[in-house]
């Protein structure tokens, strides 16, 4: 009979730090509520993230006939605190999980692998041939649910998945398999009457406990959408430019995972082993991205450019446009005259969306340099919402000079 506790622990040797099983029955409840997120238009701008995507995602037995059970897996991809650079220059933040390489990339051999040699640990144990479907998030698979009923971890208020002594600051994993396995308990946790997440998110995109406003999001704003920013939305996002940790940042639970960066001590997973934290390189900031980069360089990024300083990095997922556009945002939060010069370049940038936003910046910003450029750009454009956004900016200039 086989041992779930060798297949745990094989799971541990191939580097991830939680690992738990249950049932590949169906996920009713995660079903319902992405249905009614839905149709609350909470979802929107993610446009395959549809009512007929649940009804695949919440069912394992769709996505692999004659599945029995799913083994659930986390990895903790926190290295380091984030760089506190004080140099005069304007820097944006990124988020923690891209600071290294793309967790896709890192994790999938390791799936492969697991699977590779639970087809030969389990040889003869069921008849026919084992069969596997491999999960890193892309999928369509509801990690979180699943990661919640086998007790890898329990629903945070700002819909995170949080762990026991690896907060949320996890990656998480799962093969799909027609193995019967005994299946782990759900952990009895739950965040109490604590709401600090709610009330730090500046865009208020968590508007209830458990409940998140896609819309509002600044990783949506940063990452997923491919278009404008909501000129509301922008002053509220500071010099973020690729995903967002607030939520994060401030649970209490996190909190002490963080302390493992410092401390590097044995930690007890679930009663279950003794484990030495140390962070993975692959997840440390790489050089060409780091966890606060200077922004104005950024602006004069060719699309050759772009592909080779963010190759293998989850930062390609914005694109050059989506980049620069997040940029232009944090420039004219930060609101230094320095940036006023790349900002004028960007004007003349390829793309609408990066004018549009250079615009927005540079009338947050300010000054008589900025205001002639604007106008003549005014002259120049062509494109119709980039106009309304060099207007949008010389009418706010317009008004603070009254």
């Amino acid at each position: 009979m086989l041992n779930p506790l060798t297949i745990k622990e094989y799971a541990y040797s191939l580097g991830f730090d939680i690992a738990r099983i249950t049932t590949a029955d169906s996920f009713p409840i995660a079903e319902q509520v992405i249905k009614e997120r839905i149709a609350q238009g909470l979802m929107e701008g993610l446009p395959w993230f549809t009512a007929q995507r649940s009804e695949v995602s919440c069912h394992p037995d769709v996505l692999l006939p004659d599945a029995q059970s799913i083994i659930t897996l986390a990895l903790f991809y926190l290295t380091q605190q984030p760089d506190e650079i004080n140099d005069g220059t304007p820097r944006g933040r990124i988020s923690r999980y891209a600071w290294g390489d793309d967790y896709h990339e890192s994790i999938k051999p390791r799936l492969q692998q697991f699977a590779a040699w639970l087809r030969e640990y389990a040889r003869g144990e069921i008849p026919g041939e084992l069969e596997t479907r491999l999960f890193v998030d892309t999928g369509r698979m509801v990690d979180r649910a699943v990661a919640q009923r086998a007790g890898l971890g329990w629903n945070g208020k700002n819909t995170n998945i949080l762990t026991k002594g690896w907060g949320s600051w996890v990656f998480l994993a799962e093969i799909v398999t027609n193995l019967p396995l005994p299946a782990d308990k759900p952990v009895k946790t739950n965040c109490g009457s604590c709401e600090i997440c709610l009330h730090a998110c500046p865009t208020q995109a968590l508007p209830a406990p458990y409940v998140l406003d896609n819309t509002r999001c600044i990783s949506f704003l940063t990452i997923e959408l491919r278009g404008s920013i909501p000129l509301e939305l922008r002053p509220l996002m500071g010099n973020l430019i690729f995903g967002c940790d607030i939520c994060q940042e401030v649970c209490p639970v996190n909190i002490v995972a963080e302390r493992r960066l410092e401390l590097r001590q044995d930690v007890n997973v679930g009663g279950e082993r003794e484990v030495r934290f140390e962070p993975r390189l692959e997840f440390r900031p790489r050089a060409t991205v780091g966890s606060s980069p200077e922004l104005i360089p950024l602006l004069s990024l060719t699309e050759e450019q772009f592909r080779e300083r963010f190759r293998r990095s989850p930062i390609r997922r914005a694109k050059r446009r989506g980049l620069l556009r997040n940029v232009c945002v944090a420039l004219g939060n930060i609101g230094d005259p320095l940036a006023v010069p790349a900002l004028i370049g960007a004007l003349q940038d390829h793309e609408p969306l990066v004018r549009g936003h250079a615009a927005w910046a540079l009338g947050r910003i300010g000054g008589e340099e900025a205001r002639q450029a604007l106008q003549e750009a005014l002259q120049k454009e062509e494109d119709g919402e980039v106009c309304k956004e060099i207007q949008y900016a010389l009418d706010g200039l317009k008004s603070r000079t009254r």
